[in-house]
């Protein structure tokens, strides 16, 4: 007997129907560009950390590729939540 998954809540209007994890990734991925741009900007920015930096926005940008990959599947998938039922709260 499969175990029941608990209730979601709604998404918080403050994220615009995205989740807190999504819109954490985009914040982090804009912040790791703007900090790439301005390392690439400096003419003393060492190659270590200009290449730092870039990896750095590599990992984020894997993860928020992965994420909408994996919400595609998820979101598209024939039935795939047919089989998710709700625990009652009382």
């Amino acid at each position: 007997m499969a175990k029941p998954t608990t209730k979601i809540a709604p998404l918080d209007p403050a994220f615009h129907g995205e989740s807190n994890y999504e819109v954490g990734l985009e914040d982090l991925l804009v912040e790791k560009k703007n900090t790439l741009a301005k390392l690439e900007a400096n003419p003393q920015t060492s190659h270590e950390t200009l290449q730092s930096a870039r990896e750095a926005l590599q990992i984020i940008e894997g993860l928020w590729q992965n994420y909408h990959i994996g919400m595609n599947v998820f979101r598209n998938a024939k039935g795939g939540r047919d089989g998710i039922r709700e625990v009652k709260t009382d």
